[in-house]
């Protein structure tokens, strides 16, 4: 597989959480959420779990062999469940488990490591309503036709089950795919730089009155390594219809005024735990605001795609350079990056 910058799109999100198919952002995308009782029955429930309506969908996980399968025509990486004018949240209902569709089914599970559950309370998943956030896996395909006709051809379907039977079993007003307001950079050349991950505390090593025996061991060091800025960096083109100004405010975290992006910003500061416990602090200037930076890069003839994500990163204005060339005028970003970096495998909302 060659990866090459011509290939490759940067998008900037801030933390706005907006519902697939029911906000103007979004139009375009559609979603399908499906169940299936284990064995035999399945059952649209779409129209009655896209918004905040009157219409709620009942019991969509009666037991531990039961499955619902949320899907969308665009990768996603967060869904919301909302109990809203329903009836129940879930009890006894044990930990979310959430399966993709590889090409041929749904056998691969998404590492619980790799699973924000905000349903959860009391150790049982949606008992409150939230956000449930997910790594996009590698591999996701859409054609989950091929294992029931109930399915849709041209979508990406999580399927999402709980560990033990809920009693008494959730219902739902809303059970949707999220995005968020999103901006996507055009390239100048091709220098997109950013590390792979975050340092790892030291391990300081104590002996036993200064002897090495079998009392010595290590202890953590600092944890301040964990939550220390690093670099991003890149360029790109300005030009007269897409990104005059607009990249400049998406950086800031305001309004660029794109198809996709319609009101002034939300900062994802503080949104995610480098820790994987504690959430990240929030800056002491309220003015500063962060947006999460997601690179990816696409092998278009085989249909795949690799790329890094970089949560709350924060663009000083003196970090956003420009100057002229002969190609055009050229936008020098440069800003750093206070939460989680992860590898991602495709665009998706997440924490």
């Amino acid at each position: 597989m060659k990866l090459t910058g011509r290939e490759g799109k940067l998008r900037i999100l801030d933390s706005s959480l907006i519902l697939h198919d029911t906000a103007p952002l979004e139009t375009g995308f559609t979603v399908d959420v499906v169940t299936w009782d284990g064995v035999t029955t399945w059952a649209n429930i779409t129209a009655n779990c896209i918004a905040d309506d009157v219409g709620y969908a009942n019991d969509f996980l009666a037991d531990n062999n039961d499955a619902v399968f949320i899907g969308s025509t665009e990768r996603f990486a967060m869904f919301r469940y909302y109990r809203g004018g329903a009836v129940d949240y879930a009890v006894s209902s044990g930990l979310i488990r959430l399966f993709f569709f590889d090409g041929t089914n749904f056998a691969t599970e998404i590492l619980a490591a790799y699973i924000t559950d905000g349903t959860k309370s009391g150790g049982d998943c949606f008992a409150q309503d939230g956000y449930v956030s997910f790594r996009i896996p590698h591999g996701w395909k859409t054609g989950a036709n091929g294992v029931s006709a109930n399915l849709d051809s041209n979508k990406y379907y999580i399927k999402v089950m709980c560990t033990t039977s809920p009693i008494p079993d959730p219902d739902a007003d809303i059970l949707c795919p999220i995005d968020g307001q999103q901006f996507e950079v055009l390239f100048a050349n091709m220098d997109f730089d950013g590390p792979l991950g975050r340092p790892l505390t030291e391990e300081q090593l104590v002996l036993n009155r200064g002897k090495m025996d079998s009392d010595a061991h290590y202890v953590k060091g600092p944890d301040d390594v964990l939550f220390e800025p690093l670099p991003v960096s890149f360029s790109c083109i300005l030009d007269d219809t897409a990104n005059t100004g607009e990249v400049i405010a998406a950086l800031q975290c305001g309004n660029p005024g794109s198809t996709n992006w319609t009101s002034t910003g939300a900062s994802t500061k503080g949104d995610t735990m480098n820790d994987g416990v504690t959430a990240n602090p929030a800056f002491a200037d309220t003015n500063k605001k962060c947006v999460n930076v997601q690179m990816v890069w696409e092998d278009v003839t085989n249909m795949k795609a690799v790329g890094v994500a970089y949560y709350e990163t924060y663009f000083a204005l003196d970090g956003i350079k420009i100057s002229e060339s002969a190609d055009g005028v050229i936008l020098a970003c440069n800003g750093s990056v206070y939460g989680v970096i992860e590898t991602i495998y495709g665009f998706g909302n997440r924490f």
